[in-house]
């Protein structure tokens, strides 16, 4: 009898990433360096440009060809310009901005809504021409980048001696809520040019903090095909090391077990000490007592539990 099913390889995945972040956080020179790492030295790069063909400021530092889209930003210039990269055989694709799909998505239903008409009925049919540049994304076969816009914001610090300054910080990404369920990897940059992982399903970068480089691209490759490389081992490694005192956040594992008592590890009587001043355990409880959705809560995100958890003991134990 014929067997419909074939042995599940992380190789016959395509990666769909997304870099996220105000105008001026870097995402363009990120993309292009993350690109270059997943497609390799001699790979092909492909960049659609909404950007006033901004992409082109950077051709003499990196090797890419592009395809500049001019407004209105139809769905149907997306969808045609994804199929050109995989009709002439890209190794990867760059979106810069995937932003300029969901505004256009936005001015269509206004203009609907103009009209008159079911505001819901508006809704899904703007929805479904957003839907199909999206599933071309998710259905290509090749790597792609989505750089998206956040929405600006600005906040005042204080140094020690009192002084206010005022820095640009970056929101939510200017698209559909819950984009991100959609990417494997989302990284978020701020105006340094650092990025955090919001949404990781590689489990790579949960809780790290790093400019991206070409080495950003080469390790998401190795993972993707399941190579053991050198730049994977030395990077796991780096996740792994104990850290210096400067950094006074615990030698805190990469990779954890999918058990609560794995995770909690060594780190018990911190663990107790966070869940009690959380509210999450009882004062005469342990880390046993936790609910099912705090504990499934606690294995989505291990990492930052630990952090947490190591952060509130040591400030509840210094206090007293």
């Amino acid at each position: 009898m014929a067997n419909s099913f074939q042995k599940a390889k992380k190789s016959s995945v395509y990666l769909k990433l997304a870099i996220t972040g105000p105008s001026g956080s870097g995402k363009t020179t990120a993309a292009l360096k993350m690109a270059r790492g997943l497609a390799g030295e001699s790979g092909r790069i492909a960049v659609i440009d909404t950007e006033n063909a901004s992409s082109l400021l950077y051709a003499d530092s990196h090797e890419f060809d592009v395809c500049v889209i001019e407004p209105p930003y139809s769905e149907d210039k997306f969808a045609k310009a994804i199929s050109d990269a995989i009709e002439n055989k890209y190794d990867c694709v760059i979106i810069d901005s995937f932003s300029h799909v969901w505004q256009a998505i936005l001015e269509y239903k206004s203009k609907l809504d103009m009209r008159g008409g079911n505001s819901y009925t508006n809704w899904a049919n703007a929805g479904s021409k957003f839907e199909s540049v999206l599933q071309a994304i998710l259905a290509s076969k090749v790597d792609i980048i989505c750089c998206m816009r956040s929405k600006m914001d600005y906040a005042i610090d204080t140094d020690e001696k009192g002084k206010k300054s005022i820095r640009k910080v970056g929101l939510a990404p200017i698209m559909r809520d819950g984009i991100e369920f959609e990417f494997s990897l989302v990284l978020d940059l701020d105006m340094n040019h650092k990025a955090v992982a919001s949404k990781d399903r590689t489990r790579l970068f949960d809780g790290k903090i790093e400019e991206i480089t070409e080495l950003t691209g080469e390790i998401l490759n190795g993972w993707r095909l399941g190579k053991s490389s050198k730049n994977i081992k030395n990077f796991k490694n780096s996740q792994n090391s104990k850290p210096t005192p400067e950094d006074d956040g615990g030698d805190i594992p990469m990779d954890f077990p999918d058990d609560l008592a794995g995770i909690i590890g060594e780190s018990e009587a911190e663990a107790n000490i966070a869940l009690k001043a959380w509210g999450w355990i009882g004062q005469d409880e342990t880390w046993q007592n936790l609910s099912a959705e705090r504990i499934a809560a606690i294995k989505e995100k291990p990492r930052e539990f630990l952090s947490k958890a190591i952060e509130v003991a040591r400030q509840i134990g210094g206090s007293n």
